[in-house]
């Protein structure tokens, strides 16, 4: 025959136990929140062809434009424009003008736009849809 060799019994928590968790919750939530994290959107559209999207852009505070193209087989051509002309996509070409993107390719710009209106324009010959995100914090 088998014998129980231990008795399993619920444990009582008492009130000065639950009491102190709730107030360790209470800590760290606190501490959390006091680190300033600040947590944003972007403003994220997709377009398909001749479709455009404006935005107003904060002026001294750096912003985010991120364009890609979501088609895997077809080029998508976009004209981008108001921004200053020091505002560059990846560092190498300038942001205001005409541009092709490869499929899948993504184009970033990063800078003080300087609290102007950007314009994303989709002028892609096929049915190509292109994401366009901007973060301007502030």
């Amino acid at each position: 025959m088998l014998r129980q060799l231990f008795s399993v019994k619920p444990a009582k928590c008492s009130f000065k136990l639950h009491f102190q968790i709730l107030l360790l919750i209470i800590l760290g939530h606190t501490l959390a929140m006091g680190q300033g994290v600040i947590r944003s959107k972007a403003d994220t559209v997709s377009l398909s062809r001749f479709e455009y999207a404006q935005k107003m852009t904060n002026n001294g505070s750096d912003c985010i434009c991120s364009i890609t193209n979501t088609s895997q087989a077809n080029i998508a051509m976009t004209v981008l424009t108001g921004a200053p002309d020091a505002i560059q996509l990846d560092s190498a070409e300038i942001f205001n003008g005409i541009h092709s993107l490869k499929p899948g390719q993504q184009v970033i710009a990063v800078g003080n736009f300087a609290g102007k209106q950007i314009t994303v324009l989709n002028l892609s010959l096929m049915d190509v849809v292109i994401l366009v995100m901007l973060f301007c914090p502030g």
